[in-house]
């Protein structure tokens, strides 16, 4: 190379925040001034390379990358983990707990054990978070940790099966809907689908409208479930110090010892807990993050846990074993004989609380699809953006297309069992490349006070996992979870020929056409 002839020259990276400059460096000084890392700020570190060499001194490429700074304290790291847990799932679940548990004591130990596998599932996301920090969650881990065709496997099932959680919540919604209406009769499936399709809809305008609007909406919706279960526990307990305490008499008597029925209980409390993994989106940002990160984690599964366990014991001290399992709507049941007419706050509580969370399912369930077809694992239009708003609306549109579908079958455990079912797969995949990640990166440098968790902390969670996807099957298996094993090798079938192969089909390019006419949506940089 001829010398000089990168000497001085600078160039930006607008889409990677950097600023790069090449100097010559000679005795530690380059040309244009001794390089001094004291005066860089506290949220950009340089990164050199050697580049070249002239005349036997090395040209190096210094980089300015910015950091995250380290701005959330404890507080703020269990508050996000308890915000992104507590929602509709306390609403949804108990009902599917103690009909497959068989007893109020084993349910409610399930909900304790929940609790724990949640918190053990969790520290492995966290590290995750640190080692990994990329946006993408699952998607982006098991990519980098195992490659292109589990993670397009991953994109393809959560991109038909995770709709089915919006639909569980609109049905739930529904219920509440219904409950003051048509009372202890129950409301036709037909007014109940109808209903649940109207709230998909007001879901999917919502965030065609704007991004502000939907994250504006959270806020309120999450002082509204906050209310509704200080209200619950509250009531509760004044009744069982009171000595209402008959429900809990042979807590035990019915219980079951299947390990399907047990692992379907488990599956209906998992899903109240869902929402663990969310801590390691701002593991980066986390103060002291050695300490702070697995204080928030265990701390916020410890407060859940409470939670759900004093709710589930105000439910069972008011309502008995076969009124809870004959009515739809728990918690509207509950505040009938506690409230009496002021129980109509429940279920208008309860709708803004699963009204909120599936809002927020639906803003990143969309956005899980834009980031698959950006690495060309699903159609490229599914990434196309509005030109004004920036949301995904081809995205937007299939994810409320297959939400309307799940309607038909329109049984929430089913539902349930089947999202969770995938979802624990997700979860082993991610576990597996973990361990690879972290073999991968045993020789780097770990930074002072970096957090990291015992080896046998991912390998406890990934036998969670291989539990949860076997015994499901070890008696009477559910279709569902045949639903669910279809729809995984399906995308076997299709990786070959439309992703490895590049293959398209005929009138691709002429529907994609039309979307962009239609919904005013435009191409964004796709990913190498």
């Amino acid at each position: 190379m001829e010398k000089g002839t990168l000497e001085g020259k600078r160039f930006e990276d607008g889409f990677k925040g950097k600023q790069t400059r090449v100097r010559r460096i000679l005795n530690g000084d380059s040309i244009f001034g001794k390089s001094n890392e004291n005066s860089v700020a506290d949220d950009t570190a340089i990164e050199r390379k050697v580049l070249d060499t002239v005349d036997g001194k090395p040209i190096v490429i210094e980089t300015d990358r910015i950091q995250v700074k380290e701005r959330i304290g404890l507080a703020g790291g269990i508050s996000f983990v308890m915000g992104a847990i507590i929602g509709s799932g306390i609403f949804i679940s108990p009902k599917g707990a103690l009909q497959n548990s068989g007893s109020i004591g084993l349910c409610l130990l399930i909900w304790a054990l929940c609790g724990i596998l949640s918190m053990i599932l969790g520290l492995v996301y966290a590290e995750l978070g640190v080692m990994l920090p990329k946006s993408g969650g699952d998607y982006t881990i098991i990519k980098t940790g195992i490659g292109r065709v589990p993670a397009f496997l991953v994109s393809w099932t959560k991109c038909i099966v995770s709709p089915g959680g919006s639909t569980v919540q609109a049905l739930v919604f529904a219920d509440y809907v219904c409950a003051p209406i048509f009372g202890k009769c129950g409301a036709p499936n037909s007014i109940r689908k109808s209903i649940a399709a109207a709230e998909l809809l007001i879901l999917a305008i919502t965030n065609t409208i704007s991004v502000r609007l939907v994250s504006s909406m959270q806020g309120l919706f999450t002082v509204l479930k906050v209310m509704v279960l200080v209200i619950i526990i509250v009531g509760g307990f004044v009744s069982l110090f009171e000595g209402k305490t008959e429900n809990f008499n042979d807590a035990f008597q019915g219980s079951t010892n299947d390990v399907t029925s047990i692992s379907l209980a488990i599956y209906s409390c998992m899903w109240a807990y869902s929402g663990y993994t969310n801590l390691n989106e701002i593991a980066e940002e986390l103060i002291q993050p050695k300490k702070n990160i697995p204080r928030a984690i265990v701390l916020s599964m410890t407060f859940i846990t409470m939670i759900y366990m004093c709710t589930n014991v105000s439910y069972f001290t008011i309502l008995s074993k076969s009124e809870f399992l004959t009515v739809s709507a728990v918690a509207y049941s509950w505040g009938e004989k506690i409230l009496g007419t002021a129980a109509i706050i429940i279920p208008i509580g309860v709708m803004c609380s699963v009204h909120g969370n599936a809002n927020g399912g639906f803003f990143t369930e969309i956005r899980v699809r834009f980031a698959a077809a950006r690495a060309g694992h699903l159609p490229e239009v599914l990434s196309f953006l509005h030109h004004k708003s920036r949301i995904p609306l081809a995205s937007l549109f299939l994810n409320t297309l297959f939400s309307l579908i799940f309607l038909i079958p329109g049984d929430v455990g089913e539902l349930i069992n089947l999202v969770s079912f995938v979802g624990f797969l997700v979860e082993s995949l991610t576990f597996i490349a973990y361990f690879r990640i972290r073999y991968q990166r045993r020789k780097v440098k770990r930074n002072e006070g970096e957090f990291r968790i015992p080896l046998f902390i991912p390998v406890i969670a990934l036998a969670i996992c291989a539990f949860m996807l076997i015994s499901p099957f070890v008696s009477n298996p559910r279709i569902e979870f045949l639903y669910g094993v279809g729809f995984i090798l399906s995308g076997l079938v299709l990786y070959i020929p439309f992703v490895h192969l590049g293959w398209s089909i005929p009138g691709t390019n002429l529907l994609t056409m039309l979307a962009q006419l239609l919904w005013d949506i435009c191409p964004t940089i796709l990913e190498e």
